[in-house]
């Protein structure tokens, strides 16, 4: 049917056609190219200009949190506040008072001794209550500590409510007090109103100009919303997080999202928050829209303006193609007739006519040329085929260097998150069990001191192979950065765990690692934890077996120590 048509469409017709459909292809392309690079670049300026707003957002949280530490710990260390501590509680209250009205955000500034007795507070709020088993306090006793956002325990029943009637909730500042012989008589805590996040917020905000309708949200390190709607909730994917850019899509419309976590600033180590700049993506992309609108008209007026030149220079380059059909035509109907004269018009014409002239007599030099050019084609093919081997094996090779360790060739955490996950799935699906150890090695900067960094080396890389060779198949492990390493074990329970955990741990015990050299031996310690269905993904898993690693470590090294055996009421009870 196509043949049919095609027969009876001049040439002229068929140019002005093909090229215009060639023409409004390469410019339809052309303008949807342009508007996907405007696009793009539009939506990278936007998230560049979310991660800055992110990040100022984070500068302003750690230099403030810093300036609260350290004012905390200058009044502690005060020496004419000395006497007070203990004694003159009534003048150490005007004290704190006077600090509470310099900084308004203080909600709570106290005094505890070291029983947990509150001696002297700002309002007198909580004077002879007992603190002792608040976070800030056992913290605080020992070094000075900063504790994450948490409601208010003892204050709420205390304090006027907000104006708003929202909850109370503090980040906790607190430091250690010595007497004049340095031995420590209590704790100086105060309670920072969580309020004031909300105020650095807005003037980060006020900084921006209100059309680009942006917006910001502070979450804690495990990705639930500190400050901003629904407050507690997990709206982002740690994998989202992890990449700095993405978009959240809602019922409300998408958005375009930049995360920027919290560092710390000098003494003040940061509580790992995360800083979520948000732009609606029709506001991002509002000029990059506008531009794709006249961009693809320009391109629609370029198309027709191209087909009406087509078709004149269709006319005009087709007229004498048919004078050399007519002379070819009169070739078969007249006997007589032998040769064509030459036909002008134009280069290619000119010489068509003369291929046609000579077209018996270079018929058998077409066919050599021909086999020759086959022959060509198919030695490409060929060389095309062995490079696209090549580059493959070459990716291939990629693929494994980017997900192995290189000192150990374990698995790196890019690797193994990936297969922890695909675990942590078919546990919840068929109720398997698996279990996360957290492997540590003990004493490690010891290592490295006394003998040196490639000693550290070969224990790493011992331990690596320790582990790894003790696992199953089915089983994996990775190291996860420095000494520590992560083993996933399926269809193993903690009683399970526990005994392998303790047979590598008295292998590595046992273990001399460089015979050759001084006696270097090294222990481990190691924490378990056995998945949950209340876990959300794998990092809950491993979130507590690090906890049960770190009680292991507490309790003396070269130990294993599970998560539900160790997690006491004051590692759960809320910051």
């Amino acid at each position: 049917m196509f043949k049919r048509l095609a027969d009876r469409v001049s040439l002229r017709r068929q140019i002005s056609l093909l090229a215009g459909s060639i023409g409004l292809a390469i410019v339809g392309v052309t303008t949807i190219g342009s508007a996907l690079l405007a696009r793009g670049q539009a939506t990278d300026m936007a998230q560049n200009a979310l991660l800055q707003v992110a990040q100022s957002m984070a500068d302003r949280l750690d230099q403030d949190m810093a300036e609260r530490l350290r004012e905390i710990r200058n009044v502690g260390a005060l020496e004419p506040l000395q006497p007070y501590w203990l004694e003159n509680t009534g003048s150490l209250r005007k004290v704190l008072e006077t600090i509470q009205r310099s900084l308004p955000d203080y909600a709570w500034i106290g005094f505890a001794d070291r029983d947990g007795r509150v001696r002297a507070a700002t309002g007198g709020l909580l004077e002879g209550a007992s603190v002792s088993q608040r976070p800030w306090f056992n913290d605080g006793i020992k070094q000075a500590a900063v504790e994450d956002v948490h409601a208010a325990a003892l204050l709420e029943s205390a304090l006027p409510p907000n104006s708003d009637g929202m909850p109370f909730r503090f980040v906790d500042v607190a430091v250690p007090i010595a007497d004049a012989s340095g031995h420590i008589v209590g704790v100086l805590g105060a309670h920072l109103s969580w309020r004031w996040a909300d105020i650095v917020r807005r003037e980060v905000l006020s900084s921006r100009r209100p059309e680009l309708k942006e917006d910001v949200v502070v979450l804690d390190r495990a990705g639930r919303v500190l400050l901003g709607s629904n407050p507690g909730a997990t709206p982002y994917t740690a994998a989202d997080l992890a990449s700095g850019h993405f978009i959240v899509h809602s019922a409300e419309g998408d958005r375009l999202a930049a995360a920027a976590a919290t560092r710390g600033r000098g003494d003040y180590p940061g509580l790992g928050w995360i800083v979520v700049a948000l732009q609606p993506v029709d506001t991002a992309l509002a000029g990059a829209n506008r531009l794709t609108a006249l961009i693809l008209l320009l391109g629609l007026a370029t198309a027709v303006l191209g087909v009406v030149a087509i078709w004149w220079a269709a006319a005009r380059l087709t007229r004498p193609l048919a004078q050399l059909t007519g002379a070819v035509d009169r070739i078969g109907r007249e006997p007589n007739a032998r040769m064509t004269r030459h036909v002008h018009g134009s280069p290619e014409v000119l010489r068509l006519s003369a291929s046609v002239r000579s077209l018996l007599r270079r018929i058998g030099t077409a066919e050599a040329e021909a086999r020759l050019v086959e022959a060509e084609a198919s030695q490409a093919v060929h060389a095309a085929q062995d490079r696209v081997r090549r580059l493959g094996a070459d990716l291939h090779a990629m693929q494994v260097l980017a997900e192995t360790d290189a000192l150990t060739g374990l698995l790196n955490r890019r690797a193994f998150l990936p297969l922890a996950n695909d675990a942590m799935s078919y546990f919840k699906r068929y109720r398997r069990s698996i279990c996360i150890l957290m492997i540590d090695i003990d004493h490690f900067k010891g290592v490295n001191d006394l003998y040196g960094h490639a000693a550290g080396d070969e224990v790493i890389r011992q331990v690596g192979r320790i582990i790894s060779e003790a696992i199953r198949t089915t089983d994996k492990v990775a190291r996860f950065g420095g000494e520590e390493f992560v083993v996933l074990l399926r269809e193993t329970d903690l009683k399970g765990a526990a005994i392998f955990a303790d047979r590598i741990r008295q292998t590595v015990a046992n273990t001399v690692f460089e015979p050759e050299g001084p006696c270097l031996r090294s222990t481990i310690s190691i924490g378990m934890a056995e998945a949950e269905f209340t876990d959300g993904d794998i990092d809950h898993t491993i979130e507590r077996a690090d906890c049960a690693l770190y009680a292991a470590k507490s309790d003396g090294r070269n130990c294993v120590r599970s998560f539900a055996a160790t997690a006491s009421p004051s590692l759960r009870a809320a910051a």
